[in-house]
């Protein structure tokens, strides 16, 4: 079973980095810049950066076997999905669509802990 879970590890996070670190290198100078700045901005850091993290953790779950990684992960899956949610409240041109938008988040953060309680 831990191949399996290895395989799908590669499959999922370690291909996509690669292809997402090649393409950096392929970029021009201002791109990477602009690329920098965002990545690096707290917004990203505080809502994708720990829906990522999130997802590598339940990843590894299953090859390390520690329940604080399931805890880990759904922690920092719920508080990106939130933080996201204020930062879509903060700056919507509409808060009609904003208010989905946070509906479908918290959609989301229910069937993901549903998910990985179950």
């Amino acid at each position: 079973m831990k191949i399996v879970a290895i395989v799908r590890f590669l499959l999922i996070i370690v291909i996509p980095a690669f292809m997402m670190w090649r393409s950096y290198k392929k970029m021009g100078e201002e791109e990477r810049n602009d690329f920098m700045t965002e990545v690096t901005s707290k917004r990203f850091a505080a809502t994708y950066g720990l829906v990522a993290l999130s997802f590598i953790f339940i990843s590894l779950h299953p090859i390390f076997e520690f329940a604080w990684l399931k805890t880990g992960s759904a922690m920092f899956f719920s508080i990106g999905m939130i933080v996201n949610c204020v930062f879509v409240w903060l700056h919507a041109s509409s808060k009609w669509k904003a208010v989905l938008c946070i509906i479908s988040a918290l959609i989301g953060i229910v069937i993901f802990l549903w998910w990985v309680t179950k």
